[in-house]
Protein backbone atom coordinates (compact mmCIF):
# COMPACT_ATOMS: atom_id res chain seq x y z
CA UNK A 1 0.00 0.00 0.00
CA UNK A 2 1.34 3.37 -1.12
CA UNK A 3 2.09 6.09 1.65
CA UNK A 4 -0.48 8.01 0.43
CA UNK A 5 -3.14 5.57 1.33
CA UNK A 6 -1.59 4.96 4.62
CA UNK A 7 -2.53 6.58 7.85
CA UNK A 8 -0.39 5.60 10.72
CA UNK A 9 -1.10 7.87 13.64
CA UNK A 10 1.58 6.86 15.70
CA UNK A 11 4.20 5.56 12.92
CA UNK A 12 4.12 2.19 13.61
CA UNK A 13 2.61 -0.15 11.36
CA UNK A 14 0.01 -2.45 12.87
CA UNK A 15 -3.33 -4.31 11.00
CA UNK A 16 -3.06 -3.47 7.26
CA UNK A 17 -7.24 -4.43 6.97
CA UNK A 18 -8.98 -3.22 9.74
CA UNK A 19 -12.86 -4.61 9.25
CA UNK A 20 -16.15 -2.80 8.78
CA UNK A 21 -17.09 -3.74 11.94
CA UNK A 22 -13.78 -2.56 13.80
CA UNK A 23 -13.14 0.52 12.64
CA UNK A 24 -16.72 1.41 13.53
CA UNK A 25 -16.12 0.47 16.93
CA UNK A 26 -13.25 2.17 17.21
CA UNK A 27 -14.40 5.34 16.08
CA UNK A 28 -17.49 5.79 18.02
CA UNK A 29 -16.20 5.11 21.12
CA UNK A 30 -13.74 7.98 20.22
CA UNK A 31 -16.83 10.61 19.38
CA UNK A 32 -18.74 9.51 22.22
CA UNK A 33 -16.00 9.56 24.93
CA UNK A 34 -14.47 12.69 23.74
CA UNK A 35 -11.02 11.73 22.74
CA UNK A 36 -8.52 11.91 20.19
CA UNK A 37 -10.13 10.43 16.74
CA UNK A 38 -6.75 9.48 15.35
CA UNK A 39 -5.41 7.84 18.83
CA UNK A 40 -8.31 5.36 18.72
CA UNK A 41 -6.12 4.29 15.61
CA UNK A 42 -3.09 4.57 17.15
CA UNK A 43 -0.92 1.38 15.48
CA UNK A 44 -3.19 0.83 12.70
CA UNK A 45 -3.42 1.26 8.66
CA UNK A 46 -6.27 2.93 7.43
CA UNK A 47 -7.49 3.16 3.86
CA UNK A 48 -8.62 6.20 2.37
CA UNK A 49 -11.83 5.69 2.68
CA UNK A 50 -11.43 5.03 6.25
CA UNK A 51 -9.46 7.88 6.70
CA UNK A 52 -12.08 10.13 4.80
CA UNK A 53 -14.33 8.95 7.58
CA UNK A 54 -12.20 9.59 10.41
CA UNK A 55 -11.44 13.25 9.31
CA UNK A 56 -15.41 14.38 8.93
CA UNK A 57 -15.54 12.75 12.33
CA UNK A 58 -12.84 14.75 13.56
CA UNK A 59 -14.21 17.75 12.31
CA UNK A 60 -17.57 17.43 13.61
CA UNK A 61 -16.35 16.47 16.86
CA UNK A 62 -14.26 19.86 16.70
CA UNK A 63 -16.57 21.91 15.31
CA UNK A 64 -16.06 25.12 13.02
CA UNK A 65 -12.92 27.27 14.37
CA UNK A 66 -14.38 31.10 15.38
CA UNK A 67 -12.93 33.76 13.42
CA UNK A 68 -11.13 37.22 15.37
CA UNK A 69 -10.34 40.56 13.29
CA UNK A 70 -6.94 40.86 11.89
CA UNK A 71 -6.02 43.63 13.46
CA UNK A 72 -7.46 47.30 12.09
CA UNK A 73 -5.49 48.45 9.32
CA UNK A 74 -6.86 45.80 6.85
CA UNK A 75 -10.92 47.08 7.32
CA UNK A 76 -12.69 44.17 8.57
CA UNK A 77 -10.64 41.18 7.74
CA UNK A 78 -11.88 38.37 9.93
CA UNK A 79 -9.16 35.70 10.25
CA UNK A 80 -9.67 31.86 12.14
CA UNK A 81 -6.75 31.84 14.65
CA UNK A 82 -5.05 28.88 12.82
CA UNK A 83 -3.61 29.01 9.30
CA UNK A 84 -3.41 26.46 6.78
CA UNK A 85 0.60 26.48 5.66
CA UNK A 86 1.31 25.90 1.80
CA UNK A 87 3.83 23.11 2.94
CA UNK A 88 1.23 21.07 4.82
CA UNK A 89 0.73 17.53 3.49
CA UNK A 90 -1.93 17.92 1.07
CA UNK A 91 -4.29 15.73 2.80
CA UNK A 92 -4.55 18.30 5.18
CA UNK A 93 -6.47 20.81 3.25
CA UNK A 94 -10.06 19.11 3.27
CA UNK A 95 -10.38 18.76 6.92
CA UNK A 96 -8.81 22.38 7.42
CA UNK A 97 -11.51 23.52 4.81
CA UNK A 98 -13.90 21.70 6.66
CA UNK A 99 -12.87 23.37 9.97
CA UNK A 100 -13.42 26.89 8.43
CA UNK A 101 -10.24 27.50 7.68
CA UNK A 102 -9.91 30.78 5.64
CA UNK A 103 -6.36 32.31 5.96
CA UNK A 104 -3.02 30.20 3.63
CA UNK A 105 0.37 31.04 4.32
CA UNK A 106 2.61 31.00 1.53
CA UNK A 107 0.49 30.62 -0.78
CA UNK A 108 2.77 32.31 -3.65
CA UNK A 109 5.34 29.08 -3.10
CA UNK A 110 1.97 26.78 -5.13
CA UNK A 111 3.18 26.09 -8.26
CA UNK A 112 -0.88 25.37 -9.32
CA UNK A 113 -3.88 25.52 -7.26
CA UNK A 114 -4.63 22.73 -4.92
CA UNK A 115 -7.77 20.63 -6.15
CA UNK A 116 -9.65 21.54 -3.01
CA UNK A 117 -8.91 25.54 -3.70
CA UNK A 118 -10.62 25.84 -6.98
CA UNK A 119 -13.69 24.80 -6.09
CA UNK A 120 -13.88 27.95 -3.78
CA UNK A 121 -15.14 31.46 -4.39
CA UNK A 122 -11.71 33.57 -4.58
CA UNK A 123 -12.33 35.91 -1.90
CA UNK A 124 -13.52 33.14 0.46
CA UNK A 125 -10.23 32.52 1.83
CA UNK A 126 -7.39 34.66 2.60
CA UNK A 127 -4.02 34.59 1.20
CA UNK A 128 0.09 36.14 1.47
CA UNK A 129 3.05 35.85 -0.80
CA UNK A 130 6.29 35.79 1.02
CA UNK A 131 8.59 37.55 -0.71
CA UNK A 132 12.11 36.17 0.15
CA UNK A 133 14.46 39.52 -1.09
CA UNK A 134 14.42 41.44 1.79
CA UNK A 135 17.02 40.59 4.09
CA UNK A 136 19.95 39.86 1.45
CA UNK A 137 18.40 42.85 -1.07
CA UNK A 138 16.13 45.09 0.67
CA UNK A 139 16.55 47.43 -2.23
CA UNK A 140 15.72 44.85 -5.27
CA UNK A 141 12.34 46.05 -6.59
CA UNK A 142 12.04 44.47 -9.71
CA UNK A 143 12.98 40.71 -7.86
CA UNK A 144 10.32 41.38 -5.29
CA UNK A 145 7.97 42.37 -8.24
CA UNK A 146 8.81 39.51 -10.83
CA UNK A 147 8.24 36.85 -7.42
CA UNK A 148 4.79 37.40 -7.38
CA UNK A 149 4.12 38.38 -10.75
CA UNK A 150 5.72 35.33 -11.75
CA UNK A 151 3.77 32.96 -8.86
CA UNK A 152 0.12 34.54 -9.97
CA UNK A 153 0.76 33.25 -13.62
CA UNK A 154 1.52 29.86 -12.16
CA UNK A 155 -1.00 28.85 -9.48
CA UNK A 156 -3.95 31.56 -11.09
CA UNK A 157 -5.19 33.05 -7.72
CA UNK A 158 -5.17 36.32 -9.06
CA UNK A 159 -4.25 38.53 -6.49
CA UNK A 160 -2.61 38.14 -2.75
CA UNK A 161 -4.14 39.46 0.10
CA UNK A 162 -1.50 40.31 1.45
CA UNK A 163 2.46 40.71 0.32
CA UNK A 164 4.93 39.85 3.36
CA UNK A 165 8.26 40.82 2.92
CA UNK A 166 9.73 37.45 4.35
CA UNK A 167 12.42 37.00 7.11
CA UNK A 168 12.36 41.10 6.95
CA UNK A 169 14.99 43.46 7.54
CA UNK A 170 18.45 43.11 8.82
CA UNK A 171 18.71 46.45 10.64
CA UNK A 172 16.49 49.24 11.19
CA UNK A 173 18.71 51.57 9.02
CA UNK A 174 17.74 48.82 6.23
CA UNK A 175 14.19 49.50 7.12
CA UNK A 176 13.98 52.81 7.09
CA UNK A 177 16.01 53.44 4.09
CA UNK A 178 16.28 50.20 1.38
CA UNK A 179 12.94 50.12 0.73
CA UNK A 180 12.77 48.01 -2.77
CA UNK A 181 10.27 45.59 -1.21
CA UNK A 182 7.78 48.34 -0.46
CA UNK A 183 8.10 49.72 -3.93
CA UNK A 184 7.31 46.77 -5.04
CA UNK A 185 4.49 46.55 -3.21
CA UNK A 186 3.29 49.87 -3.76
CA UNK A 187 3.45 48.70 -7.97
CA UNK A 188 1.39 45.45 -7.63
CA UNK A 189 -0.90 47.17 -5.11
CA UNK A 190 -1.93 49.87 -7.68
CA UNK A 191 -2.10 46.69 -10.51
CA UNK A 192 -4.33 44.59 -7.96
CA UNK A 193 -2.15 41.89 -7.82
CA UNK A 194 -1.95 42.63 -3.96
CA UNK A 195 -3.79 44.68 -1.21
CA UNK A 196 -1.81 44.43 2.30
CA UNK A 197 1.67 45.23 3.54
CA UNK A 198 2.86 42.86 5.51
CA UNK A 199 6.45 41.22 7.50
CA UNK A 200 7.59 38.03 8.22
CA UNK A 201 10.36 39.57 10.89
CA UNK A 202 13.03 37.25 12.07
CA UNK A 203 14.66 38.29 15.20
CA UNK A 204 17.79 39.47 12.50
CA UNK A 205 17.51 42.58 15.05
CA UNK A 206 16.68 42.59 18.95
CA UNK A 207 12.62 42.22 18.86
CA UNK A 208 12.15 45.35 21.02
CA UNK A 209 14.01 47.59 18.56
CA UNK A 210 13.02 46.38 15.17
CA UNK A 211 9.05 45.87 15.92
CA UNK A 212 8.82 49.13 17.65
CA UNK A 213 11.00 50.78 14.76
CA UNK A 214 8.48 49.12 12.66
CA UNK A 215 5.13 50.42 14.37
CA UNK A 216 6.77 54.12 14.23
CA UNK A 217 7.07 53.79 10.74
CA UNK A 218 3.50 53.11 10.29
CA UNK A 219 3.47 51.16 6.71
CA UNK A 220 3.12 47.65 8.41
CA UNK A 221 -0.50 46.40 8.39
CA UNK A 222 0.17 43.04 9.48
CA UNK A 223 3.21 41.38 11.30
CA UNK A 224 4.69 37.65 11.82
CA UNK A 225 7.13 37.29 14.30
CA UNK A 226 8.41 34.16 16.91
CA UNK A 227 6.19 33.50 19.42
CA UNK A 228 6.06 31.10 22.16
CA UNK A 229 5.11 30.56 25.83
CA UNK A 230 9.08 30.66 26.41
CA UNK A 231 9.27 34.57 24.80
CA UNK A 232 10.31 36.96 27.10
CA UNK A 233 8.10 40.07 28.78
CA UNK A 234 10.29 42.84 26.42
CA UNK A 235 9.07 40.93 23.70
CA UNK A 236 5.68 40.44 24.69
CA UNK A 237 5.21 43.72 25.40
CA UNK A 238 6.22 45.25 22.11
CA UNK A 239 4.05 42.55 20.28
CA UNK A 240 1.14 43.55 22.45
CA UNK A 241 1.82 47.52 21.95
CA UNK A 242 1.88 46.44 17.51
CA UNK A 243 -1.71 44.95 18.40
CA UNK A 244 -2.95 48.04 19.74
CA UNK A 245 -1.44 50.41 16.70
CA UNK A 246 -3.84 48.42 14.68
CA UNK A 247 -1.69 45.68 13.29
CA UNK A 248 -2.63 42.17 12.33
CA UNK A 249 -0.29 40.00 14.51
CA UNK A 250 0.47 36.72 13.50
CA UNK A 251 3.10 33.81 15.93
CA UNK A 252 4.76 31.54 14.06
CA UNK A 253 7.53 28.98 15.51
CA UNK A 254 5.11 28.83 18.58
CA UNK A 255 5.90 24.94 19.10
CA UNK A 256 10.62 25.29 18.11
CA UNK A 257 10.30 28.05 20.63
CA UNK A 258 8.17 26.83 23.56
CA UNK A 259 7.85 23.09 24.06
CA UNK A 260 10.30 22.09 26.19
CA UNK A 261 8.75 24.80 28.41
CA UNK A 262 5.26 24.17 28.14
CA UNK A 263 6.16 20.04 28.38
CA UNK A 264 7.61 20.63 31.98
CA UNK A 265 4.60 22.91 33.04
CA UNK A 266 1.27 20.52 33.69
CA UNK A 267 -0.15 23.74 35.79
CA UNK A 268 0.09 25.51 32.21
CA UNK A 269 -1.16 22.53 30.20
CA UNK A 270 -3.87 22.35 32.86
CA UNK A 271 -5.05 26.42 32.33
CA UNK A 272 -5.43 25.65 28.62
CA UNK A 273 -7.09 23.12 29.15
CA UNK A 274 -4.91 20.33 27.33
CA UNK A 275 -3.17 18.16 30.41
CA UNK A 276 -0.50 15.68 28.33
CA UNK A 277 -0.97 17.74 25.12
CA UNK A 278 1.38 20.24 24.87
CA UNK A 279 1.06 21.32 21.13
CA UNK A 280 -2.67 22.24 21.58
CA UNK A 281 -1.64 24.15 24.60
CA UNK A 282 0.99 26.37 22.77
CA UNK A 283 -1.60 26.83 20.75
CA UNK A 284 -4.16 28.18 22.68
CA UNK A 285 -1.22 30.01 25.05
CA UNK A 286 -0.42 32.00 22.14
CA UNK A 287 -3.68 32.83 21.43
CA UNK A 288 -4.88 33.65 24.75
CA UNK A 289 -1.74 35.71 25.75
CA UNK A 290 -3.38 39.10 26.51
CA UNK A 291 -1.54 43.11 26.36
CA UNK A 292 -2.15 45.58 29.08
CA UNK A 293 -5.44 46.71 27.51
CA UNK A 294 -6.83 43.07 27.98
CA UNK A 295 -7.08 42.04 24.77
CA UNK A 296 -5.51 39.20 22.98
CA UNK A 297 -1.69 40.11 21.16
CA UNK A 298 -2.13 37.44 18.81
CA UNK A 299 -5.41 37.07 16.13
CA UNK A 300 -3.59 34.12 14.37
CA UNK A 301 -1.12 30.92 14.46
CA UNK A 302 1.00 29.34 12.01
CA UNK A 303 2.07 25.94 12.98
CA UNK A 304 3.93 23.05 11.59
CA UNK A 305 1.39 20.36 10.95
CA UNK A 306 2.84 17.41 9.37
CA UNK A 307 0.28 14.36 9.97
CA UNK A 308 -3.44 14.17 11.03
CA UNK A 309 -2.99 13.09 14.52
CA UNK A 310 -0.57 16.69 15.36
CA UNK A 311 -3.80 18.45 13.08
CA UNK A 312 -6.45 16.83 15.34
CA UNK A 313 -4.57 17.38 18.67
CA UNK A 314 -3.24 21.39 17.60
CA UNK A 315 -5.35 23.02 15.07
CA UNK A 316 -8.87 21.09 16.17
CA UNK A 317 -8.24 21.98 19.43
CA UNK A 318 -9.76 25.38 18.59
CA UNK A 319 -12.77 24.12 17.35
CA UNK A 320 -15.61 25.36 18.77
CA UNK A 321 -17.35 22.55 19.95
CA UNK A 322 -14.22 21.15 22.02
CA UNK A 323 -13.71 24.67 23.63
CA UNK A 324 -17.09 24.08 24.88
CA UNK A 325 -16.88 20.62 25.69
CA UNK A 326 -13.62 21.23 27.60
CA UNK A 327 -14.46 24.58 29.21
CA UNK A 328 -11.60 26.32 27.05
CA UNK A 329 -12.72 30.10 26.01
CA UNK A 330 -10.14 32.10 23.57
CA UNK A 331 -12.24 35.40 23.48
CA UNK A 332 -11.85 37.74 20.92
Amino acid sequence: MADADRWLVDGVEGQRNLSRREFVRRLSAAVAGGGLVTAAFAGCTLTRSQRAEAAEAMVAAAGKLPKRRFGTRMGNMRVTPVAICQDWPPELYAPALALGINYVHKAGYWSELPEEFKKLPRESYITDITVDSTPNNPDDEEGAYRQVTESLKRNGLGYYDIFKAHFGWKSVADMREKRGTYRAFQRLKKEGKVKYFGVSQHNWVPYPEIIAAQIDEGLIDTMQVFYSYATDPATEEVFAKAHKAGIGMMAMKIWSGGNGKMRNDPQMQAQMKAPGMPGRALIRHALWVKGPDGKPIFDIVVTNTRNMDQFEENVAGVGERISQVDGFMLGT
